[in-house]
């Protein structure tokens, strides 16, 4: 009994650490059915639009008053759910700049300037970033670029505040891939590695699951080398479309 008790004494950081990413595994099954319950009433919201289209311009095929009355019952059951569902999907996004009067010029100022003030933010939280952001520091870069570019920067900016804000000790890589648009919203994915304690690990998992946070862990791995952990996950950035919003 006593020789149980010293392992599980002697493994508590790494077994709660694989409580805690099962934790998010299941949060993260939890917002996937979600998603998909909001892509059907979308599939459902796009079909009622086309039969209203239909009966406006053949008015003797509309319903009944009494079926009227049911579809307006039904919509509004319908917007319930929606809204119990977007207030469970967070609609948190990203403050994207735009650039108009010299984009390229503009935008390199601004890169310039936000990454430096990013690594001030570690270097004082004694957090160590990459050397690189991967994010392009010479030239101009082609005007049709720069919207995802920006969209790309601000959203490595706000997961690296979370890394920051958790006090993970490296963020060895930060990739991220092309923004895709579905339904309303974007999917930006993001690969990510970091290594920290298992305290600091669980923490940063923990700001990730936050309502108020727009990340969705999507999957983890995490080794042991030495006294640190070293974790790769795969990230999506999940981003409420707004006017005005590039990407």
């Amino acid at each position: 009994m006593k020789k149980i008790k010293s392992i599980l004494k002697k493994n508590s950081l790494l077994l709660s650490l694989i409580v805690v990413i099962g934790i998010i595994a299941g949060g993260y099954y939890l917002n996937k059915n979600m998603r998909a319950d909001i892509r059907e009433i979308e599939e459902e919201i796009k079909t009622k639009h086309a039969q209203v289209t239909k009966y406006e311009k053949e008015k003797q095929e509309a319903p009944s008053p009494r079926l009227i009355e049911a579809l307006k019952m039904e919509k509004v059951q319908m917007e319930r759910k929606f809204d119990f569902l977007m207030n469970n999907f967070s609609t948190a996004t990203p403050i994207v700049p735009e650039f108009t009067l010299y984009p390229a010029v503009e935008f390199k100022e601004f890169l310039y300037f936000s990454q430096d003030r990013l690594y001030k933010r570690a270097d004082k939280r004694k957090v160590q970033l990459p050397v690189s952001l991967g994010f392009p520091t010479s030239g101009l870069s082609p005007q049709e670029q720069i919207p995802t570019l920006t969209l790309q920067f601000e959203v490595v900016k706000d997961l690296i505040g979370l890394v920051i804000d958790s006090g993970v000790t490296t963020v060895e890589s930060i990739t991220p891939g092309v923004p895709q648009q579905v339904a309303f919203y974007h999917v930006l994915p993001i690969q990510l590695g970091v290594a920290g304690t298992s305290n600091e690990i669980m923490r940063f998992l923990k700001y990730i699951e936050n309502p108020s946070s727009y990340f969705l862990l999507k999957n983890v791995s995490v080794r042991k080398e030495g006294g640190l952990f070293r974790a790769a996950m795969g990230i999506n950035a999940v981003i409420i479309k707004r006017t005005g919003t590039e990407g």
